[in-house]
């Protein structure tokens, strides 16, 4: 009997075995993973349903710019989807039957109230447009879909845009003009008020029976009271041109305008009650404000009859129209004009007790062309704010000479002609514009102009009480037989003038600066201005040839100037008044003498052809006296004495002669037919009975001037015939055959003897002896200057 097993079942009896059977209280294991399974599946749907993407279709005639799985659309800034997936649709419905490209794309659960009837969706893409810039985060980030949400039921497919819809976002007024033409108008294009933009065009279309041209504006809440019924818009859009035989206009809103165009409205004082407008209410569109009538009525009062013309005749405000005349009629005391004018309503707050018109001729100017000149004369005005409004204005027929009120350094320029100067003109300092020229008008006494001028604030302080101003209008011309030099400091001096100034180098430094209201003089020029010297009188036989501005000179350079030139009492002579430079100041001395320089044109001498260009001059010759500012002009030009002539460097020999000859003065003395020097001047001897001739050997060729040199007679010609020789013909020069001349020969030695002193005599034959022209002496000379 086994171990372990029950009494009585291995008792050796045979049977069955009985099994034993449990009962199970729970789910089986099997079971438990499905159901996990199943319930994760249902919170997937769950939450797919409530925070998974919604998908949705949107249409489009393309797909350029356009990328699966990057392609993102955006509504205010934030992402809401991306394209998923594309795919062609042909003779897709939503686009009439063209072929199209369908844009699967997955929305965040989000952006579900966007997914309803009415939303438009479109493509933003970089758009460069002379209305702006639109797009430009797109070419770090790529195209993208835009929404506009809409209003309807839900939906889930879409037909794209072709381009942004015109609707502009926010609250505010939206108005519809009507015009026969759109011109430069786009959308996007501005709306102005008195210059401020205060909306824009949002779209435009044909009218019904495309007749006209319906625009519809936006214009911001904030800016809406500011549109009445009674309100005008007219077309401030790029430039109007208008012209006829009164002239030329050109009109120009803004540098906006000009390029993206522009719209404006007012409303006239009288409409200014009329009611608001609302939302669809229409307006004309008008060409501009004067045909608009919405300009501000203004009425000028001139003291004579003024030409100007209706519609044609504008009012300018620093180069910019403000205005334009609508009528003009005699005042009703016949004593001036009364000239009424439509403001533009950008002045309106400036139309004060301070404000002034006058009537400006036209003008030949390279900054406004010939337009102004076509246009005719104009009105300026000079706004400014007051403590009052004014309409009614007293106009000045001219421009104001001066004006105080314009910031800047104030000056008055005294002169006695202003040249070619006008009101505008430049003033300049190293070339540089620092200020302008206000008006001139005549001094009291009628001596001369005054020429008022404002220096800008910020170069008022380059002005010095010892500032000296000189007029640079038109061309300054220097002429000689070397040409012709031609300055001028700017092409627009040329035209209108202008002043420059400077400061000597002293005065920079040590010089008070300049107030308001000081009076300095204007030069003529710059050399007359900044150069210092001594005023001295002239009194001269005759003004001939002469004139204010004439130089004096001394070796070739202008130490002077003549600065005015008048008749003597007596009249029989002229008094110059002279300014020499500092430089010549020691020309004005006991001793000087003076002289006018001319042309001279004659066999025996042709001098001073440069004088037939420039005109005549005075020559002076410094004197060692004492100090001296009245002197008598010389006849002619003062001959050389014995005493000039020893005090030349080299040598001064005297010729004794029985007659003059043909000498004059500066004809030349010839050695071997070189000219080494010439005859300086004549004399009668203590007796009369000879002529001294004084003759000057150039230094280098003082050596070949011996005691027993022998000098002749060189003028003329000399002619010899015989049967065997012939006729021969000898003269030394051409120039001694005109102005005569003098020869010299110095015997081999030793018969030459020793150099001679200055002041020796020599005898003057009228003619050489045949032996002369064999003597050929070696002498040594200096080669320093080359012989004439």
């Amino acid at each position: 009997m086994a171990e372990g097993l029950p009494q009585g079942e291995g008792s050796g009896e045979s049977g069955p075995q009985q099994g034993l059977v449990r009962t199970s209280r729970g789910l089986p294991l099997v079971w438990i993973l499905p159901l996990i399974a199943a319930l994760i599946a249902v919170w997937l749907l769950y939450r797919d349903f409530t925070q998974g993407d919604i998908k949705a279709t949107i249409l489009f005639r393309s797909g350029d710019g356009l990328v699966k799985g990057k392609t993102v659309v955006k509504y205010s800034g934030v992402d809401i989807g991306v394209v998923r997936d594309f795919r062609l649709v042909p003779q897709a419905e939503g686009l009439n039957g063209e072929d199209g490209v369908l844009a699967e794309v997955d929305f965040n659960r989000s952006a579900e109230h966007l997914l309803v009837e009415g939303t438009d969706f479109w493509v933003v893409k970089p758009e460069f447009t002379i209305t702006g810039v639109r797009g430009l985060e797109t070419l770090v980030s790529g195209n993208y879909i835009a929404v506009e949400p809409g209003s309807g039921e839900r939906k889930r497919k879409f037909t794209a845009l072709d381009r942004p819809p015109a609707f502009v976002r926010g609250d505010g007024l939206r108005v519809v003009l009507k015009a026969p033409r759109l011109g430069s108008l786009n959308r996007g294009s501005p709306v102005y008020y008195r210059q401020l933009r205060v909306g824009q065009v949002e779209d435009f279309s044909l009218s019904e029976d495309a007749g006209r041209v319906e625009i519809n504006l936006f214009i911001r809440r904030e800016y809406a009271h500011l549109v009445h019924r009674g309100s005008r818009f007219w077309n401030s859009s790029g430039l109007s041109v208008e012209g006829g035989i009164g002239g030329i206009t050109v009109n120009m809103e803004s540098l906006a305008a000009l390029v993206a165009g522009g719209v404006s409205f007012h409303t006239p004082e009288a409409q200014r009650q009329s009611p608001l407008a609302v939302n669809g209410t229409e307006y004309k569109l008008f060409k501009s404000f004067a045909a608009a009538d919405a300009g501000i009525p203004v009425t000028l009062n001139f003291d004579r009859g003024i030409n100007v013309t209706a519609g044609t005749t504008r009012v300018y405000y620093q180069g910019i129209q403000v205005g334009e005349v609508s009528g003009a009629k005699a005042s009703r005391q016949m004593d001036g004009m009364e000239v009424r004018v439509l403001m533009d309503p950008i002045t309106d707050d400036l139309l004060s007790e301070n404000t002034r018109f006058w009537l400006a001729p036209p003008t030949l100017d390279f900054t406004s062309g010939l337009d102004d000149l076509l246009k005719g004369n104009r009105i300026e005005v000079d706004l400014r704010r007051g403590q009052r409004s004014q309409r009614t204005f007293d106009a000045r027929a001219s421009a104001p000479p001066m004006d105080p009120r314009v910031p800047g350094l104030h000056l008055r320029l005294t002169a006695r002609n202003p040249g070619s100067l006008q009101r505008g003109a430049s003033v300049y300092y190293r070339r540089i514009e620092v200020g302008t020229v206000q008006g001139m008008e005549l001094r009291e006494g009628g001596d001369g102009v005054e020429v008022y001028v404002v220096i800008e604030p910020r170069y008022a302080h380059l002005v010095n009480r010892e500032s000296r101003f000189w007029n640079v209008s038109g061309l300054r011309a220097t002429a000689s037989l070397s040409g012709i030099e031609v300055e001028a400091d700017s092409l627009l001096s040329l035209v209108r003038g202008g002043i420059a100034f400077g400061s000597p180098a002293r005065a920079r430094e040590n010089a008070a600066p300049a107030r308001s209201g000081e009076r300095f003089p204007l030069y003529s020029s710059r050399e007359a201005a900044l150069e210092e010297g001594v005023q001295i009188q002239i009194s001269l036989p005759d003004a001939e040839g002469l004139k204010e501005g004439s130089p004096l000179r001394y070796r070739g350079i202008q130490v002077g100037e003549i600065t005015r030139l008048r008749l003597e009492r007596d009249l029989t002579s002229v008094r110059a008044r002279a300014k020499l430079y500092h430089r010549g100041e020691h020309f004005a001395r006991e001793g000087t003498r003076i002289w006018v320089v001319s042309p001279q044109l004659g066999i025996s001498k042709v001098a001073n052809l440069d004088t037939l260009i420039t005109g005549r001059y005075l020559a002076l010759e410094p004197g060692t006296g004492a100090e001296k500012t009245e002197f008598v002009a010389l006849a002619e030009p003062p001959k050389e004495d014995l005493a000039d002539t020893m005090s030349r460097p080299g040598l001064t020999v005297i010729l004794d002669a029985a007659r003059r000859g043909s000498l004059v003065a500066g004809s030349p003395v010839y050695y071997r037919q070189v000219q080494v020097g010439e005859v300086t001047g004549f004399a009668l001897g203590e007796l009369a009975d000879r002529v001294y001739i004084y003759v000057h050997i150039q230094p280098c060729y003082r050596p070949l001037v011996r005691e027993h040199t022998v000098f002749w007679n060189a003028s003329g010609v000399e002619v010899n015939f015989g049967l065997k020789t012939g006729l021969k013909i000898n003269t030394e020069s051409t120039q001694a055959l005109l102005a005569g001349g003098l020869t010299f020969a110095t015997p081999e030695p030793p018969q030459m003897g020793f150099e001679v002193e200055s002041g020796s005599h020599f005898p003057l034959y009228p003619e050489a002896e045949p032996e002369w022209y064999s003597w050929s002496p070696k002498i040594e000379i200096c080669s320093a200057e080359p012989a004439k």
